[in-house]
C-alpha cells in the first residue's frame, strides 16, 4: 500500500461507516423532503471531507484526487447529493491552488480546511450551457475602487444558495474571467436568488442568480489582473475534479444497483429455487459487474492523471465521467427489470436511483457535449 492509499484508509473507513450507521437508514425521508440537514453537512465537515483537497501549508490534510475516490464513492453509496454537496469546495480549491494569489489562498483555503466556510461554483446561464461563447453575464470594475458591478444571469449554480463565496465565470472588459464573489449581498434586490426544483439529485443547492447592476465591493479577479481572460481556462481546468466527483457518484449508483440485483437474485423464489438460479440472470449480473470493473478502473486512472496534471487529465476525465454514468444509468435500468414492479414503488431505492442516476449524464457537462469535444478533437488530430 502507498503512503497516499494508507493515508486515506481512516477517512474512507469513518464515510463507509458513516453511511452505513446514519445514511442509508434515512436517506428515503431526505430525499422526499427534498432536505440535507444541517447536522449531516456538519457530520461532514467533521469528516474533513468538504476541504479534502486543501494542502497542508493551508491547514488541509492534503489529500489527492485520487485519494478521494474510494470517499466521494462511498458517499454516493449512500446518497449522490453528499458527493455534489461537497464538490463546489473541492472545485473551488482545485481554482485556488493552481490559479489564486497568495493573497486570495491564504484568505479562503484555511477556512475550507477547517470548514467555517464553503465555496459554490457557477458557469452555466440560460442561454450558455456547454458553449462558453455565449456567456453574457457582465462585470465591470466599480469607479470608486476595488470590485466588480455585476449583470446578468446564472443558472445551476452548485452551492448557491449558503455558499461563503462563489467562483463565477463572466465577461470583464469582454473577456471571459473567472470571479471570486463573496457572498455579501446576495438574495437581494440587485442579487436575486431562486433554488431551483429537481426531479432527483434532491437536497442540494442548485440556484438561479440574477445580478442587476449588483454592487459586489468585495470581488475580485482570480489570479489578479493578469487573471483578465483567463477565467475559461481556469474553470475548465478545475472540471477535472468535478467530472471524478461526478464519475464517483456513478460508482456508487452502479454499487448499489448491483446490490438490489445480488439481493433480487438470491432472495426471490422461483419455482423450486431462486431467481439466480437461471443462466439468464447470472448473464445480467455477470455484465453489470464486468462493466462496473472496467468504469472504476477508468476513474482510478483519470484520477491519477488530474493528481499528475497530465496533458491527457481533461480527456481521461472526461471518459471516466461519460461511461461512468452512462453505466450507471444502465445498471440502475437492469437492477429494475430483475426487481419488475417493486422497483416502481416510490419508497423503493431503486425508484430515486432512477431519478439520481441521469444527474450524472448532465452534471459537470452533459454527456453529449463532451463526446462531442472528444470526437471533435480525434478527427481534428487525424487530419
Amino acid at each position: 500500500m502507498s503512503t497516499s492509499e494508507a493515508a486515506v484508509v481512516p477517512l474512507h473507513d469513518a464515510v463507509a461507516t458513516f453511511v452505513a450507521d446514519t445514511v442509508l437508514p434515512d436517506v428515503a425521508a431526505w430525499d422526499r423532503d427534498d432536505v440535507l440537514p444541517d447536522e449531516i453537512w456538519e457530520q461532514l465537515v467533521a469528516l474533513g471531507v468538504p476541504g479534502a483537497l486543501v494542502p497542508v501549508e493551508h491547514g488541509g490534510a492534503g489529500r489527492s484526487v485520487v485519494d478521494l475516490v474510494p470517499v466521494w464513492r462511498s458517499l454516493s453509496q449512500g446518497w449522490i447529493s453528499l458527493t455534489g454537496a461537497v464538490n463546489p469546495t473541492g472545485l473551488a480549491t482545485a481554482l485556488l491552488v493552481r490559479d489564486g494569489t497568495p493573497e486570495q489562498q491564504a484568505r479562503w483555503l484555511p477556512r475550507f480546511a477547517e470548514g467555517s466556510a464553503h465555496a459554490a461554483f457557477s458557469i452555466t446561464e440560460p442561454q450558455a450551457g456547454s458553449d462558453l461563447s455565449r456567456i453574457a453575464t457582465v462585470g465591470a470594475p466599480l469607479p470608486e475602487g476595488d470590485g466588480l458591478v455585476l449583470d446578468g444571469r446564472k443558472r445551476w449554480v452548485a452551492g448557491g444558495v449558503s455558499a461563503e463565496v462563489v467562483f463565477l465565470l463572466c465577461r470583464v472588459e469582454g473577456e471571459l474571467t473567472c470571479v471570486v464573489l463573496p457572498a455579501d449581498g446576495r438574495d437581494s434586490e440587485s442579487w436575486q436568488v431562486e433554488e431551483l426544483d429537481k426531479i432527483g439529485y434532491r437536497g442540494v443547492e442548485s440556484a438561479a442568480y440574477v445580478f442587476t447592476h449588483h454592487h459586489a465591493t468585495g470581488a475580485e479577479i482570480l489570479g489578479g489582473p493578469e487573471g483578465v481572460g483567463r477565467g475559461a481556462r481556469q474553470m475548465l481546468g478545475a472540471l477535472g475534479v468535478g467530472r471524478i466527483n461526478v464519475a464517483c457518484r456513478a460508482l456508487g449508483i452502479i454499487d448499489r444497483a448491483l446490490t438490489a440485483a445480488l439481493d433480487e437474485s438470491t432472495g426471490r423464489e422461483i419455482g423450486d429455487g431462486v431467481l439466480g438460479d437461471h443462466t439468464h440472470v447470472q448473464l445480467r449480473v455477470g455484465a453489470l459487474r464486468a462493466r462496473l470493473m472496467a468504469a472504476e478502473s477508468l476513474v482510478e486512472r483519470a484520477a491519477r492523471a488530474v493528481d499528475a496534471d497530465a496533458e491527457n487529465a481533461r480527456e481521461l476525465s472526461t471518459a471516466a465521467k461519460v461511461i461512468a454514468s452512462d453505466t450507471a444509468v444502465w445498471a440502475v435500468d437492469l437492477a429494475a427489470r430483475l426487481s419488475a414492479s417493486r422497483s416502481y414503488r416510490s419508497d423503493d431505492e431503486l425508484a430515486r436511483l432512477r431519478r439520481d442516476a441521469p444527474q450524472t449524464q448532465i452534471g459537470e457537462g452533459a454527456n453529449d457535449a463532451l463526446l462531442l469535444a472528444l470526437g471533435r478533437g480525434e478527427i481534428a488530430d487525424a487530419e
